[in-house]
């Protein structure tokens, strides 16, 4: 069964009701958002839900309150493996037609209401006579559901290298000791028949018949027509597989030396990546997609240089394709998102006022229309740094490199503590495919563009000056999606350098370089236009009203 949505209630610090990840189509998603909003806590919660015999501690209720309980909810696709699934059919042949939707989805609900107990597991019953959740339901007892979800696999943050030896011996012991008999038959066999000369050996030597002959006098006192010797069992005795068990480590090989380096010797960087890529080869079947395990990975890009952080996000994404993988990361990295993948998205998570976590998440179907493809691969292959706007409160868009340092340069100076992220879209024609998504991930943002004149220098028709009015009606769709004012607009008639006469441009330094020097020269008091408009931003006004385009265009013309 393929994980499709995920719904935690007052686990941890996940307080409230809205937060949900949805993996409809997505195989990798990104939890991104600032520290301390509970993007770990989501990893933790899929682990807590799929295990069988979870109890719930004090610590694991938000504000160690258990008078509110923790409720997580699973949704998952029944895919086309568990159609014949004997463990399903077994004690309910129709399964299918009672437990799952219109939408080919199993719905499981865990509550826990008490201390040191365990859960209450519940199945969404779709019949239209009930249309609830029923207790118990799929799967009857919980060991069958756990057997059946996506197996989850945790790499922490912090990977020791005994933490690591454990995982990849578990994974060993699971994956490969249990069929070493059918796979290695032979060496296997003549394993255990040294094995058991040797126990021969051993039971035949001096001390042990010595052994064997002071016992027995002491037990003939009692019984004193029997003996006690020390023997073998028969071959069926001998455990080969246990031999091999948490006897397994990983040696790290430099290319062009013949030293080797156990990984205790390594940092954690290597010892994670290690850990990721034994799991992802040793439990990947190439012949089956059906979705077994969740890798989930705590904060993938630590311990790594951007070289090799850019590597591990192509395998990533890689791994989950066709694929028995599903992945959830947690990341601070913009380095490790590539929004130009498909069956990929990323999920911003936020925490308001009253300490209610809140998720906002786009999927690739955004990045990935027709509109927005050609445009979306360039910036990822050009710009992967623009991915950091996803990550603030607070957008500044602006059109390019002049205003950008401007900008950059007068909060930095002027306003330290606010925590504003200025963009450069790199082109007015970009401004509002960056306005949509911002809107998305509800993030507040302030685009500021130039006005530009209705015709060029040859007299046709500017098509710079026509993006005026939809930047406009993008500003006041976002506003309306989201209830409130999460965009403001301000603009520079024509241009930048117009609306600042004081601004000089010399070709022979460059936009950059004049740009500078024009920041330098500035301070609060001043009356240029781009002081006015970071007054009325970090002050959270607008100078316009969105109520009539007409007259908004109008104004922008009468400027």
């Amino acid at each position: 069964m393929k994980l499709l949505k995920l719904t935690v209630k007052n686990f941890r610090g996940l307080k409230g009701d809205k937060n949900i990840i949805n993996f409809d189509d997505s195989d990798i998603i990104f939890l991104i958002g600032q520290n301390d909003v509970g993007k770990s806590t989501f990893l933790r919660a899929y682990e807590f839900f799929v295990n069988s015999k979870q109890q719930a501690a004090k610590s694991d209720f938000y504000n160690y309150d258990s008078s509110t309980p923790i409720e997580i909810i699973g949704e998952f696709e029944k895919e086309e493996s568990d159609n014949d699934n004997k463990d399903f059919s077994k004690n309910e042949p129709d399964w299918i037609d009672k437990w799952v939707d219109k939408e080919n989805r199993i719905k499981i609900k865990k509550i826990w209401n008490e201390v040191d107990k365990t859960f209450k597991k519940y199945t969404f019953n779709p019949s239209g006579e009930i249309n609830d959740y029923v207790l118990n339901g799929f799967g009857g007892i919980d060991t069958l559901f756990t057997k059946y979800a996506p197996t989850p696999i945790f790499i922490n943050a912090l990977e020791t290298t005994e933490s690591f030896e454990k995982k990849v011996n578990e994974i060993i012991d699971k994956e490969y000791l249990k069929k070493i008999e059918t796979n290695f038959g032979v060496e296997y066999k003549e394993a255990v028949t040294k094995i058991s000369e040797l126990q021969q050996k051993i039971t035949n030597a001096e001390d042990i018949l010595k052994y064997n002959e002071r016992i027995s006098k002491r037990f003939n006192n009692v019984f004193p027509n029997l003996n006690l010797k020390i023997s073998q069992k028969n071959e069926d005795g001998i455990e080969l597989i246990k031999a091999f068990k948490t006897n397994h480590s990983v040696d790290v090989i430099r290319d062009g030396t013949d030293r080797k380096e156990n990984i205790n010797q390594h940092g954690h960087g290597i010892i994670r990546q290690a850990l990721f890529n034994f799991i992802t080869f040793l439990k990947n079947d190439s012949n089956n997609n059906r979705k077994e395990f969740l890798i989930l990975f705590e904060e993938p890009e630590l311990f790594m240089h951007p070289k090799a952080s850019r590597a591990l996000r192509k395998e990533l994404y890689d791994v989950v394709t066709n694929s028995p993988f599903q992945i959830l990361c947690a990341t601070h990295s913009p380095i490790m998102i590539d929004i130009s993948k498909p069956h990929s998205s990323l999920v911003r998570i936020v925490k308001d006022v009253d300490e209610n976590i809140i998720t906002y998440q786009v999927g690739h179907n955004i990045f990935q229309s027709e509109e927005n493809k050609d445009f979306v691969q360039m910036v990822n292959r050009f710009n992967p740094y623009i991915c950091e706007a996803f990550y603030c409160d607070e957008v500044i868009l602006v059109e390019g490199d002049t205003e950008a340092i401007v900008f950059r340069g007068l909060l930095e100076k002027y306003y330290p503590d606010k925590d504003f992220y200025v963009l450069n879209t790199g082109s007015k024609n970009n401004l509002i495919f960056y306005m949509k998504i911002l809107t998305h991930f509800n993030i507040k943002y302030h685009v500021i563009h130039d006005i530009d004149t209705e015709f060029n220098s040859n007299g046709n028709h500017n098509s710079a000056w026509t993006l005026n009015e939809k930047i406009l009606e993008q500003v006041i769709l976002s506003n309306t999606a989201v209830g409130y004012r999460i965009s403001t607009r301000h603009t520079h008639n024509t241009n930048f350098e117009t609306s600042h006469p004081q601004y000089k441009l010399d070709k022979a330094k460059g936009k950059p370089l004049c740009a500078y020097e024009f920041f330098k020269t500035l301070d609060l008091d001043s009356n240029a236009r781009c002081i006015e408009i970071l007054k009325l931003i970090v002050e959270n006004k607008d100078e316009y009203q969105y109520d009539d385009v007409e007259k908004l265009t109008a104004k922008d013309l009468a400027n």
